[in-house]
């Protein structure tokens, strides 16, 4: 019976796909479209994007041999905690700036690649930012990898991802101590995806973007057969988007796409249609000298290889002059920008009841997304068949959870 049910959705995913609206992001009024949609499947409200208000010296700074590392505490919305830090370089006037988009290395913010690649980029003169996302590293305590009452509010994990990064670029914008004029994104795996999202969406205030560990097609992503953590979870774009339509949104501004060739969560094929795709957007927008995609050796993060490349492209669109220089410099020890969780902090879910005026809450995402497919196990398959088929009605749905109040 299990297996009827799964080849059912076989068959919805391909309706979905043989259904889908043609989109041409270089054109204005379907790129347009384009990002409208992405909005409706992240449930994102620009109203609900929040103003940071940033604590520089609750916690202090780090000095290191060519930068300042400042260690922020700030709140999104209300009750809402933030910890990021601030990497500093030493230079004359405002310096260019790149926000480092978290994926779910060990330890976050302070996962070693991200520090070296932050490093790397400091000692050639350009700042970096690097925040915990919502439920991740200091921030923990909020819930991330399972929040489905968060779905059930008509919003998205990654949607609240992405309208904290879009108050994260707004605060940089508005530093003088940055060039608003040259602030980039990357970000590799769940990181990818958010340079991605936020990438298209925030095009015009951004002077470079790179994404990696991710490209490929949503329908992929929406047809694993495991329980995905919930910030991969965007209802309703399977039949609506592409991902090679959202990079291609980016244009003209700047883009990289690079993966690893061992990479096991993403194929190298699939990398190359959806670079192939996203040039070919880049082409008719006549931007095709900004794009690029590469595949190196290796798996899925990034080592000291793919940093350089990341570095190198980055400061050539920033405007920034390239140093041969110590690939991975060693670094200090950081405080904790938190050092107590605060007792008042909301946690994910109920922020996105704060946001939402819902009360509604869910046990889990079957709750939100219901199915037939009962949790009896099935063989070779990666988790409780019920929330998998979860993930596939929350993949396929035409919105969010509304109808299910």
């Amino acid at each position: 019976m299990t297996a009827d049910l799964f080849a059912g959705y076989d068959r919805r995913f391909r309706r979905a796909l043989d259904t889908a609206p043609e989109r041409r992001p270089w054109v204005d009024d379907e790129r347009m479209s384009i990002l409208a949609a992405a909005r409706r499947c992240l449930g994102l409200d620009p109203q609900l994007v929040p103003s940071l208000e940033v604590r520089t010296g609750q916690v202090g700074e780090t000095a290191g041999e060519a930068w300042t590392t400042e260690h922020l505490q700030a709140t999104s919305w209300p009750g809402v905690w933030c910890a990021a830090d601030l990497y500093l370089p030493q230079v004359n006037g405002p310096a260019p700036a790149v926000i480092l988009a978290c994926g779910h290395a060990d330890g976050a913010k302070r996962a070693p690649a991200y520090r070296a690649l932050a490093g790397l980029l400091a000692r050639q003169g350009v700042a970096v930012l690097v925040s915990d996302n919502l439920g991740q590293g200091e921030r923990a305590a909020m819930g991330h990898q399972e929040v489905p009452g968060v779905f059930a509010c008509d919003l998205s994990l990654q949607g609240l991802i992405v309208m904290e990064t879009m108050a994260w670029l707004r605060w940089l914008r508005a530093d003088p101590r940055i060039d608003r004029a040259r602030i980039g994104l990357v970000g590799n795996s769940g990181g990818g995806l958010l340079s991605l999202l936020a990438g298209a969406l925030c095009r015009d205030d951004l002077a470079v973007v790179s994404s990696s560990g991710f490209p490929s097609r949503f329908t992929f992503v929406a047809r694993k057969e495991k329980q995905l953590c919930h910030c991969t979870l965007l209802p309703g774009i399977v039949g609506e988007l592409e991902m090679w339509q959202l990079y291609g949104s980016i244009a003209p501004t700047p883009l990289l796409l690079f993966q690893g060739r061992d990479d096991h969560f993403f194929p190298e094929d699939l990398f190359w249609e959806t670079a192939r795709r996203t040039f070919t957007a880049f082409d008719r927008a006549g931007a095709a000298g900004r794009f690029a995609a590469e595949v190196l050796p290796g798996g899925h993060g990034w080592d000291a290889r793919r940093r350089r490349l990341l570095a190198r492209f980055v400061c050539a669109h920033l405007g920034v002059l390239w140093q041969e220089t110590v690939t991975d410099p060693p670094q200090p020890p950081l405080p904790a920008c938190l050092p107590a969780w605060p007792r008042a902090a909301l946690t994910t879910e109920q922020l996105a009841r704060r946001l939402s005026g819902c009360d509604r809450e869910a046990a889990d995402l079957a709750d939100v997304f219901p199915s037939d497919v009962p949790s009896e196990p099935v063989p070779l398959l990666r988790g409780d068949p019920r929330l998998i088929a979860a993930q596939y009605e929350a993949f396929l749905r035409d919105g969010l959870a509304v109808s299910l109040r």
